[in-house]
């Protein structure tokens, strides 16, 4: 009785310390089967180079397998505003907030907080998942948005889609680009302090795996072709090639990056800063796009709503992250990676601009 008292305390507060998996619910209904993704040789040794720098703790030399997908149907579900996390009797579901690891490293699902409970009636569900997209297009792109794909095609019921007002804006237009075709589905907007129990929350599980931009064809090519159409994406018949540059950020910048600028001039570059550029005008540059290098960062996300394109990516020795490569290999474009010196504290570092040159002879 004391131990059900304090639960109680502690839930009226947001905290929840104990977690269940819905894998094996009774109403779990399969949308699609795990696939197996195959590499060539050259392909593999890159994988084995990042699987080195992370200490093997992730290591797709070895294989990868993209994950089954599915929908799960769960009654009296509660919904936390502060962090997209579900709640069922009382423990947090693992699978609404990725996986164990993010979990155990993102206080916002543990942390206390006063959430005001409200109780809706109806068929919810949602693809909000703080902090880790809270202003970041990777992760809105990869971990929320290509949920909605096998949801919006299997339920045909009227439902509402949570999500939080106070998000970025090329969030809240592109999630709409998405809503507007499907007539069943409707916003609701839940806020930062409040909690809500739902009649019943469908579950959509996530697509992309951890340090990966691969998504399987169809739903890749069904999210290209949603953004390309909201944004109105235009053939210009001119191909571009750009540079990302991070001269500007804090982390991961290319300390010679000077070195590199006038080569990249003699081969007709362009030199992009994302930042500086809404996002509209960020996707039709790289719709219409023929090259792109740059160093790792969530720039080369916008290599999603490229038509066709060639990829040089950047990666300091001690952390080579596979997200883009991965992502190309869904899109089926031909990516090349330069591995420069060991990274600082901040990640910043140097590359052999005699071997990004090489790669551009070969064009």
């Amino acid at each position: 009785m004391l131990k059900k008292a304090l639960f109680g305390i502690l839930h009226a507060a947001g905290y929840y310390f104990r977690y269940t998996s819905v894998l094996h619910h009774a109403s779990k209904k399969g949308m699609a089967p795990t696939q197996v993704l195959y590499f060539n040789e050259q392909e593999k040794a890159f994988l084995e180079q990042s699987a080195a720098s992370f200490n093997y703790s992730i290591d797709y030399s070895l294989g990868y397998r993209v994950k089954d997908q599915y929908l799960v149907r769960l009654p009296n579900a509660e919904f936390l505003g502060n962090s997209g996390a579900v709640v069922l009797e009382g423990k947090l579901v693992v699978e609404s907030v990725f996986d164990v690891s993010r979990l155990a490293k993102s206080p916002a699902f543990k942390t206390p907080a006063l959430l005001l409970p409200k109780y809706k009636k109806g068929i919810y569900t949602s693809i909000l998942h703080l902090p880790w997209a809270a202003n970041n297009n990777y992760h809105w792109f990869f971990d929320c948005l290509p949920r909605l794909y096998y949801l919006l095609l299997e339920i045909k019921e009227p439902i509402h889609i949570i999500m939080r007002r106070d998000l970025p804006s090329y969030m809240l237009q592109t999630l709409e680009f998405i809503v507007q075709e499907y007539p069943q589905a409707k916003l609701a907007y839940i806020g930062k302090h409040e909690k809500w129990e739902v009649e019943e929350f469908i579950l959509p599980s996530f697509i992309a795996n951890a340090q990966s931009g691969y998504l399987p064809t169809e739903v890749g090519a069904w999210l290209q072709n949603k953004i390309w159409k909201g944004y109105q994406v235009k053939q210009t018949g001119n191909k571009n090639r750009i540079y990302i540059s991070r001269a500007n950020a804090k982390t991961r910048r290319v300390l010679n990056e000077q070195d590199l600028l006038p080569i990249l001039a003699r081969y007709n570059f362009e030199i992009v800063r994302a930042e500086e550029l809404s996002y509209k005008e960020q996707v039709q540059l790289f719709y219409t796009s023929e090259v792109i290098v740059a160093p790792h960062g969530a720039g080369l996300t916008n290599l999603l709503f490229s038509e066709q394109s060639k990829v040089l990516e950047f990666h300091p020795a001690n952390l080579i992250k596979t997200h883009y490569f991965l992502l190309s290999k869904g899109l089926g474009f031909e990516y090349a990676a330069v591995i420069g010196s060991i990274g600082d504290a901040r990640e910043n570092y140097t590359i052999d601009v005699q071997e990004v040159e090489d790669w551009l002879e070969k064009l």
